[in-house]
């Protein structure tokens, strides 16, 4: 029985069907390859991401799923003080702030939030495939989803509307890499995350008193799927071995695997860096940073000069 095969079956048990431990399938060389990580740490599943896509084979197609204990992910063009709440972001330390690598605006994820990376030859890379491919397996689950002209994943008021129509509210926004081989599209997907912090967190207070270089992020309207983690997952893995039908390998990787890797522990060690996460420049107007930030001031002084 071929790999692919018998992850149906295994799906259909609502399990994971596990062909490879990490090692084998990452040097497998195989062309078709799905990860679904069981850490919870931002920094290493984003630094896993990392790695997969500047370390596999130009050829492969990999799709990666995973969730993030709360956090806070700037886009790698955005600048921190104008995209969150800092000040707030500061005094609530379980919540961590980070900067990726690619670019998009400011999103936030929880354990109520999934998200999933498609890796594919820039050769045969489109905006659109993906997003429509995430679309379909909501679809299979009875949410009326669908992909609007910024190529974001909404959620229409009933089934067969179209994507722009008033009351359609965004449940997965897009980000995207692409180099000479590889691109990779990766998104966030609401199924029940908490909305209150999205709100909170993801407005700063000091947007009209700071100028700064960076992409600033496009608001919209936000609603939660109300689908399981574990049921979205099956069916974005069903649909990309649908679109996909190569030999495939699946690995669901624990965090003991891949904490030594050298490439996602050197991911690791940049992304935590403040130098990485506050690399934008800043200027400011009408009272400068102490303004701003208030007590706050001296730490974004001491990240900026760093």
């Amino acid at each position: 029985m071929s790999p692919s095969r018998g992850l149906f079956l295994h799906l259909h048990r609502r399990q994971l069907h596990t062909t490879h431990a990490f090692p084998s399938l990452f040097t497998s060389q195989l062309p078709t390859q799905i990860y679904v990580s069981q850490s919870h740490n931002p920094y290493l599943n984003l630094s896993l991401e990392h790695h997969l896509f500047t370390t596999l084979p130009s050829h492969s197609r990999t799709l990666l799923l995973y969730r993030n204990t709360p956090c806070v992910v700037i886009g790698r063009n955005q600048n921190p003080w104008l995209e969150t709440h800092h000040p707030l972001l500061l005094s609530t330390p379980t919540i961590s702030l980070l900067r990726r690598r690619s670019g998009g605006g400011t999103v936030y994820h929880d354990l109520g939030n999934t998200n999933y990376s498609v890796t594919v030859p820039t050769s045969t890379f489109d905006r659109n495939t993906h997003a429509h491919l995430i679309a379909r397996a909501l679809q299979t689950l009875n949410v009326p989803a669908a992909v609007n002209k910024r190529h974001d994943i909404v959620v229409l008021p009933s089934a067969g509307e179209k994507p722009d129509v008033p009351g359609a509210r965004k449940c997965s926004g897009s980000a995207y890499k692409l180099t000479r081989l590889r691109s990779y599209h990766h998104g966030t997907m609401l199924l029940s995350a908490d909305l209150a912090n999205v709100s909170s967190l993801l407005k700063s207070p000091v947007a009209d008193i700071i100028s700064a270089r960076g992409v600033a992020s496009v608001p919209s309207p936000v609603a939660n799927t109300k689908v399981e983690h574990d049921a979205f997952v099956d069916a974005v893995v069903r649909e990309f071995l649908g679109l996909y039908l190569e030999e495939t390998g699946v690995c669901v990787v624990g965090e003991d695997e891949v904490r030594d890797v050298e490439g996602v522990k050197k991911g690791m060690r940049e992304l935590e860096g403040m130098e990485w996460v506050v690399s934008s420049a800043v200027t400011t107007s009408r009272g400068g940073l102490a303004k701003a930030f208030g007590r706050y001031s001296h730490l974004s002084s001491q990240h900026a000069s760093e």
